[in-house]
């Protein structure tokens, strides 16, 4: 595989640990839903972003609800599939993209 595009995958697979792993410590709190304003969650304007939440959506890992008292702000958390991705992936290494990244962007 060409290392740029190795690169781009893990940068991409490091995106959707990073939204993961800000879930999973909340979960593990007194507060375990996490709430934005519904502009910031969806991210139109960082298309990266937005498809880590979109495919993060769409395998079960998170749900998002409109808040009950205001529409314009999105009440967000991790499921249990989604912890058990998270930590299995931590446990087998899968979730470290940004060693690759970095170690490319060092050797330049």
């Amino acid at each position: 595989m060409d290392r740029e595009r190795e690169i781009k995958i893990k940068e991409r697979i490091q995106e959707r640990y990073d939204i993961l792993e800000a879930l999973y410590s909340s979960w593990f709190t007194e507060k375990p839903v996490l709430e934005f304003p519904k502009e910031n969650f969806y991210q139109q304007g960082h298309i990266e972003k937005h498809r880590a939440i979109t495919y993060l959506l769409d395998k079960g890992y998170i749900v998002a609800n409109s808040a009950e008292n205001d529409p314009e702000t999105v009440e967000v958390s991790i499921t249990s599939d989604g912890i058990d991705f998270y930590e299995q992936g931590l446990l087998n290494g899968k979730g470290e993209g940004w060693s690759i990244v970095t170690e490319h962007i060092e050797n330049k």
